[in-house]
C-alpha cells in the first residue's frame, strides 16, 4: 500500500473513532431526554452529526470500491458493484 493510501486509512480510522464517540454521547443524551433528565440536543448539533455520518458513509463506500478495484491489500474478486450509489438516493 502506498504512503498516501496509509495516510487516507489513518484519517478514516481517526474520523470513525471520533464520530463513534459522538454517537455514544448522542445516544446517552437521547436516553436522558427520554427520562426527562436533560433537554434535547440542539438541532444544529444533530444536523452536524448527521452530516458527519453521511460523509463517513460515503468514505467507507469509496474505500470498498477502491479495494474491489484491487487498490487495497486484501482486494478480492467481487462479482457485482460493491456499493450501489443508487442506494444513497433511494433510501
Amino acid at each position: 500500500m502506498a504512503a498516501e493510501d496509509w495516510h487516507d486509512e489513518l484519517v478514516l480510522v481517526a474520523e470513525l473513532s471520533s464520530v463513534n464517540n459522538q454517537i455514544a454521547r448522542f445516544v446517552l443524551r437521547m436516553l436522558d431526554t427520554d427520562a426527562h433528565r436533560k433537554e434535547q440536543m440542539a438541532v444544529a448539533d444533530e444536523c452536524r452529526l448527521g452530516g458527519r455520518l453521511v460523509n463517513l458513509g460515503y468514505a467507507l463506500q469509496d474505500r470498498a470500491v477502491h479495494r474491489a478495484a484491487g487498490r487495497g491489500r486484501d482486494a478480492g474478486t467481487i462479482p457485482t458493484a460493491p456499493c450501489d450509489r443508487a442506494y444513497r438516493t433511494a433510501n
